[in-house]
């Protein structure tokens, strides 16, 4: 079988991207994988593709709806609603909480943000098998455009998310302006996930079953809904702690809620993104042969 896109080897013996047909029969090496560099280049060549995508998908999302687009607003107000009239005002999940309405605005959209974009990625091939089939380029681009898709969503969800915070009594503090850097270490980490997961599903597409149940329980394991220093004993926070949802929401309500920084915190969320790319490129790209076969 052809390389999902075609190289050559020059002079020097790197591989680099074929220029035409002719070239592409006589040079490419059957079955040959380029290596990451080569990849990372033509990956970074399709950018424009992976925008378009991205875009397309923005703009397609509840399209047949009425309200269309507002529901990437809605939906999180909706059930953050019901979550907080279940937990805050029947269970009273609430305690040790002074402003539990922003506390759970933070926990609900951020969750939501990474939920909705690795299990949008893990379908991102299945989805597209035509694509893949028909036009050669990095199948990278498609997990990848996927979470950027759901990354331009997010934006009005998290306007709507700091509009929360200030009209419950929240005050602008300049840790606020970590907000950034925070949704940058969120969504590489939704990306290297998403490459993860990609490359699962395209080889065992059962995974899109099992994934929502792996959301529910990382749902209650990521402090949500609840305070989870107050609720969990202190072994069993530790594995709050080594959850890197738990750490970016809790980053996160630092930085809203009480206008710190938690090195630790910041350290673990950092520390998982960056795992997650590296170890989510080298498992998709090991996989970039395989796509569109099925």
């Amino acid at each position: 079988m052809l390389a999902s896109f075609p190289w050559r080897r020059d002079a020097t013996g790197r591989a680099t991207e074929t220029v035409g047909m002719a070239a592409q029969a006589t040079l490419e090496r059957l079955g040959d994988t380029p290596s990451s560099a080569d990849y990372l280049r033509a990956l970074w060549g399709r950018r424009q593709f992976a925008i378009a995508i991205a875009v397309g998908e923005v703009r397609s999302q509840h399209m047949n709806t009425a309200l269309g687009n507002v529901w990437l607003v809605l939906n999180p107000l909706l059930q953050m609603g019901v979550y907080y009239l279940v937990f805050g005002v029947i269970i009273g999940t609430d305690r040790g909480v002074d402003n539990f309405l922003a506390f759970l605005a933070v926990g609900v959209f951020l969750f939501h943000y990474t939920q909705r974009s690795i299990m949008a990625g893990a379908k991102s091939l299945l989805k597209n098998q035509g694509l893949i089939r028909s036009i050669q380029f990095p199948r990278a681009v498609l997990p990848l455009a996927t979470v950027l898709a759901h990354g331009l969503s997010f934006l009005p969800a998290a306007a709507v998310m700091i509009g929360i915070a200030l009209a419950t009594g929240e005050s602008l503090h300049w840790t606020w302006l970590l907000l950034v850097a925070l949704f940058a270490v969120q969504t590489v980490f939704n990306i290297g996930m998403a490459f993860i997961t990609a490359r699962m599903t395209d080889r065992f597409p059962d995974m899109q079953n099992v994934l929502p149940f792996v959301f529910r329980l990382l749902f209650y394991m990521s402090g949500v809904l609840f305070l989870a220093t107050r609720y969990v004993s202190a072994e069993t926070l530790v594995w709050f702690q080594l959850n890197p949802v738990y750490a970016m929401i809790s980053t996160g309500r630092g930085i809203i809620l009480e206008g710190t920084l938690n090195g630790v915190l910041w350290l673990s969320a950092g520390g998982w993104a960056i795992f997650a790319l590296v170890t989510g490129f080298f498992v998709f790209r090991a996989g970039e042969r395989d796509y569109g076969r099925g």
